[in-house]
Parts: structure tokens; sequence; C-alpha cells
């Protein structure tokens, strides 16, 4: 079910359509809610095949302090539809601005190492990422997702509500990010 490539785009009204399918007595579907999130330095390196668990295996590090080293978050998180301007052209023709993404995450351990991470996050860090959806699909492809990380630490009111971390990760990009099949799921 890879797809690891993004589709170049048509350059002219001749150009085919992209396949479609249905099956109407064995239908695909995914479920909802992003279930971990995995968090690296924005310069580190890319995958060969982000579908190896061997390649995860080597990089799946919560204290580690090499460059290629990737933290792991398990929590709740949602991609909302992402934000994009529509323009008006000539020709009876409309423009598509990039997409604005908004990964929304919290994450319900909020012991001090994770405190601390909070802490680090409001240097504004820029950081590559891959979130992971309940149901197993992982997204972000080889190369990561790159984007603005902004972490918040609210306090609720009500003495038996929960205190969360919650993270924002931001970026622009034409296209969805790529998706696989999990090889931690």
């Amino acid at each position: 079910m890879s797809v690891l490539v993004n589709p170049t785009c048509p350059i002219d009204c001749d150009s085919s359509i992209p396949s479609a399918e249905s099956n109407e007595c064995a239908p695909e579907w995914h479920w909802g809610e992003i279930s971990k999130l995995y968090i690296g330095r924005a310069d580190s390196a890319s995958f060969t095949n982000v579908e190896l668990l061997a390649e995860w295996t080597a990089r799946l590090d919560d204290t580690g302090t090499e460059a290629d080293d990737i933290r792991t978050f398990p929590g709740i998180g949602e991609l909302p539809e992402p934000e994009q301007t529509e323009t008006e052209m000539s020709g009876d023709r409309t423009s598509y601005s990039p997409k604005r993404f908004n990964l929304l995450f919290d994450v319900d351990e909020t012991n001090d190492v994770n405190y601390n991470f909070l802490l680090t996050a409001g240097c504004n860090l820029k950081v590559k990422f891959w979130y992971e959806t309940h149901d197993g699909l992982l997204y972000g492809g080889n190369d990561g997702i790159e984007g603005t990380l902004k972490a918040t630490h609210p306090i609720p009111r009500g003495k038996r509500d929960q205190v969360l971390i919650k993270l924002s990760l931001k970026w622009d990009s034409q296209f969805d990010p790529l998706r696989c099949a999990s090889p931690m799921a």
C-alpha cells in the first residue's frame, strides 16, 4: 500500500486523470486519531526505506544525543483540514496556494523529562517528524515532514481535569504527507 512519491503534476489539458478504486463487498477504510508522534532534528538524515523496522530501531532513542535520534511521544492527536487560499484567475480558472497544515497533539505524560522538552520547544524549533495513526498508518515518507514545533502547557480549572502538554506542528506543502504501513504497528 505504499505511496512514497509525490505525483508529477500535469502540464497541459491532455494529461490523464489518476485511477480510482472502490470495492462494494470489501471496502478498505481507515480510522481517525493520531496516536504516536516521532520527532527528530530538522537536519536529521532521511530514511533509506521508512518501512523497514531495522532503520527505526536504530534511530528511536528518547534520551540519545546523536544527530539522527528520534523521540517517540504517545498521545492523542488530529490533523484538521489544511488552510488553503483560492484565487480566481482569468479564463474561468482557479488557483490554489500550497496547503498550510497544523497537526495538534496532546501528550498526557507530563513528567519532568517531557516538561523539559516543552520548555525547549519554546525556542521556536524547526523539527523533522512523522506521525502514526491508531490503525497503523505512518505519515511522513522517507524524508519526514519539516515543520515548526510549538508546545504549551495549559492547566485546567478543575482538580479532576487532566493537565496535558499540547503540541502544534505547522508546515506548508502542495501535497498531503506520504504514507505507508507503520513497521512499528
